[in-house]
This record gives structure tokens, sequence and C-alpha cells, in this order.
């Protein structure tokens, strides 16, 4: 009787540990897109639009950074983060660009030997990449895509997909997504959306409209 007792638990056992790597490692049902919502934050910084729906989740450190997120299920997000410390990063790079520059042109042929100098925003783009990519816990596997130079908020913007793989107990899955650096007035401004690849025509579509109704600064009182 003992050992058919033990059978019976190794079996149950095992099938329990079966569902839950199944589980763990599927995707999210998609959540029901609604109707279209403004989101504006208490210090102005950041609005965007958002289904209705989906509940914006915001935090503000001082006038220094402002970040809105939204978490339509445990493996989809989109964040938005504004902050001073990049803005004040990218006015040094523009000293330094210029001094360079004009060095550069006091030596015959100087301006040649510098032929791709980095742009600040190019640069800060970077940064994030590298950022992205020393955050194992977060991104494993992160990889840059494709980059493309686009108006995003009334600004030049960085928009590169990106890929990365799911952190979790079992395994994770393909994630992909896509990542944004703004430049606008004081503030740098990163975006970055995903979703599990397999539910991508799900997420990623509302994601892009999200991000083209983006405004930095917006004018106006407290609302």
């Amino acid at each position: 009787m003992q050992t058919l007792h033990r059978t019976i638990w190794i079996i149950s056992a095992l099938a329990i540990a079966g569902m839950t790597v199944l589980f763990a490692t599927q995707p999210g049902s998609a959540v029901a897109v609604g109707e279209t919502k403004r989101f504006t934050t208490a210090d102005r910084s950041i609005a965007i639009d958002h289904p209705a729906n989906w509940k914006p989740r915001s935090r503000s450190v001082q006038a220094v950074e402002t970040e809105v997120e939204f978490n339509p299920s445990h493996d989809a997000f989109l964040s938005v983060d504004a902050n001073l410390q990049g803005s004040l990063m990218a006015d040094m790079l523009k000293s330094a660009n210029s001094e360079n520059s004009r060095i550069a042109s006091m030596v015959p042929g100087g301006e040649a030997l510098n032929p791709h100098q980095l742009s600040p925003l190019e640069h800060l783009h970077a940064v994030r990449a590298a950022h992205m990519k020393d955050l194992p816990a977060e991104y494993p596997g992160f990889t840059d895509g494709e980059t493309a130079r686009e108006q995003v908020a009334g600004h030049e913007a960085l928009v590169s997909n990106c890929t990365w793989m799911s952190a979790g107990l079992f395994g994770g899955q393909p994630m992909v997504g896509r990542r944004v650096t703004i430049l606008s007035g004081d503030h740098e401004v990163s975006v970055v959306y995903g979703c599990p690849r397999a539910k991508q025509k799900d997420y990623l579509p509302v994601f892009d409209r999200m991000l083209r109704s983006l405004a930095l600064d917006v004018p106006g009182g407290p609302q």
C-alpha cells in the first residue's frame, strides 16, 4: 500500500510541476482595448492617449524625473520616462562636440579625422541600449534591431526595434518591442514597450498609436 501511495504522490507531483511549467511559459491573455482616454501627469511633462481600461501608473521625483507606465497584462507594458539627467548629459556632449569641431577646424584636414561624430541624441540612445543589456534580470538576451529617425511629440527621435526573453522561473518566451529616445527641452525622454512575440499583433499596433499620441511639456494649469 505504501508503494502505491508513493507512486500516486510522485505522479501527482510531476503533473503539478508540468502544469506549472506550461502556464508559466504561456503568454498572457490579451486585454480588450476599450475607448481611448487622455492621461496627463500632475507636472504636465507627459500626456498620452491610452485605452480607458488600461490604468496608468505614474511617479515623479522632485521635477527631476517623471515616469508613466501601463501594464495591460503581466507580460506586456509601455513606459515613458522623462528625466533631467539625460538632458544635462546632452548639453555636455553638445559643448564637447562644438569644442572638438573648433579644434579640428584649426588643423589642415582636421574635419576628416572624425567623419561621423555621434550627436547627443545618438549617444543617449546608445547609452540606453547598453543600460538595458546590463539588466539581464529584466531584459535577458536584449538585442537591438533596426533604428530609424522619426518625429515623436514634435521632436526628432530615434526608434529601435528590439527583442529579448521574458524572465521566468522555468525559462522565458521571446519578447518583441520598441525603444525610443527623444530630447525635449530640459528633458531626455525614453519610451520602451514590448509584449510576447505571440501577442505582437494584439499589442504593438496599440502601443504604436499611444506613441504617436505622446505630448511633452503640455501647457495649461493642473487638471
